[in-house]
């Protein structure tokens, strides 16, 4: 004889829990009269246009940054021209050509540091132009540079 069949015989298969006639019936019922009542949602208000439109932008925004990223990686690709049996006709060549932009490495001058530095170098625009090779219009010839730096310290 098999181990289930003699533990069946010697307990039985009754397991001594019974469930009273018609409990399932009524459940659901009896829960849900326990229940509090469920408050009623509030109404979402509408979405603004900005709120529709988002997701679209942010995906233009995201294929946007995935082209520059390409067109980098292709700049950077093409770049292999560039090599150091190129002479330095051809390298001036390429860097002038478009899609090459010139960087500045090492410390810049803000702005007001520079137009500091220019006027301190010069007393007149005379001087500006022929440095620069710029002319001005008649109206600013006669000034002078000092006389500016002056009236913008004391405003």
């Amino acid at each position: 004889m098999r181990q289930e069949d003699i533990l069946k015989e010697k307990y039985g298969t009754d397991a001594g829990f019974r469930v009273p006639d018609g409990y399932f019936d009524n459940l659901n019922s009896a829960i849900m009269s326990k229940l509090p009542d469920y408050p009623e949602v509030e109404r979402v208000a509408p979405l603004s246009v900005w709120q529709r439109v988002k997701p679209y932008v942010y995906l233009a925004a995201m294929f946007a940054g995935i082209w520059m990223m390409m067109k980098v990686f292709h700049t950077v690709s093409t770049a292999d021209r560039l090599s150091l049996d190129n002479p330095p006709e051809a390298i001036v060549q390429l860097l002038e050509s478009d899609g090459y932009e010139a960087i500045v490495y090492g410390p810049t001058e803000s702005e007001f540091e520079l137009e500091k530095e220019v006027s301190e170098s010069y007393e007149s625009f005379d001087d500006f132009q022929d440095d620069f090779g710029y002319n001005l219009s008649p109206e600013y010839e006669s000034m002078r540079v000092s006389a500016i730096i002056k009236d913008s310290s004391h405003g």
